[in-house]
């Protein structure tokens, strides 16, 4: 007769062999080390590389279930070495699956939302001119700033009226920077901004941030950007149904704080009336 302990044993081995010996049926298109891969993953998958219409469909599945393939197995070589149990995968996973839970809702109610009028489409486009009839692309010289841990040494850039006196500046501050040219299409920087930006001396920069560097720019050129009044209203269309989403959000997030229970370690609570933050950008 077997021990509780040996039919265990033989359970699990069952158990393990069953899923090492599952086949690839129904809405399962292949298994890899026993986990299925679904249809509905692989049309997932498909959905999100955006295949032309006139691409060999039956090739570009079977090359982007390949890539499925390959993608599991280096998650489970992953979960293999122990990953999936430590506490920054933990924190990381319950990050993006807030973001994802956030995102899909907010399509959702998206998808409910009553679309914006003729009437105020074309006030969104007269209201935000440089997205839409008087959008350019401006050609920047630029200054690429090594952000340094406190803002505060950033200080004395406020002096600077050049890029030749800003690069002087952080020479003498002894903080790294390369010369480069950029550009900037108008359609992507707020209003409030483009306009304070408009209104300095052409030569006086103006700083903005980019993938975790700063870069004090001048504009050397100005390229209009042509959009057919068909255009701007899809564009337009598409800006207040996002603005929409925020301003939602944003609703959702008081009413919801105003009804929940929230609790905090000393220490931890919001400081009413807070001063701001040395270094933050001053209005």
């Amino acid at each position: 007769m077997f021990k509780r302990g040996s039919l265990l044993a033989v359970t699990a081995l069952a158990l393990v062999t069953a899923a090492c010996d599952r086949k690839p049926t129904g809405q399962s298109v292949a298994v890899v080390n026993g986990e299925e891969i679904s249809a509905g993953e692989l049309n997932g998958e498909l959905q999100m590389a955006n295949v032309p219409p006139s691409a060999d469909q039956k090739l570009a599945r079977q090359q982007l279930l390949q890539g499925l393939i390959d993608r599991r197995l280096l998650a489970q070589a992953a979960r293999k070495n122990g990953v999936d149990k430590s506490p920054e995968f933990l924190s990381r996973q319950r990050r993006l699956t807030d973001e994802l839970l956030i995102a899909m809702n907010a399509e959702r109610q998206a998808g409910s939302q009553k679309l914006p009028d003729q009437a105020a489409v074309d006030a969104f486009i007269a209201q935000n001119p440089y997205q839409f009839g008087q959008r350019q692309i401006l050609a920047l010289q630029q200054i690429a700033i090594e952000a340094p841990s406190d803002p505060k040494a950033l200080a004395p850039l406020a002096d600077a009226h050049s890029l030749d006196a800003v690069a002087a500046t952080l020479t003498r501050l002894k903080i790294p920077f390369t010369r480069t040219s950029g550009r900037l299409d108008t359609a992507s920087v707020p209003a409030d901004a483009l306009k304070r930006i408009f209104a300095l001396p052409a030569t006086e920069p103006f700083v903005l941030p980019a993938n975790g560097k700063l870069y004090a720019n001048v504009i050397v050129g100005r390229e209009p950007v042509q959009m057919s009044q068909d255009d701007m209203r899809k564009a337009a269309m598409a800006a207040l149904r996002q603005q929409n989403t925020r301003n939602g959000l944003a609703a959702d997030v008081k009413q919801l704080r105003s009804t929940a229970k929230i609790e905090y370690q000393p220490g931890y609570a919001p400081v009413a009336n807070a001063t701001p933050a040395a270094g933050a950008a001053k209005k």
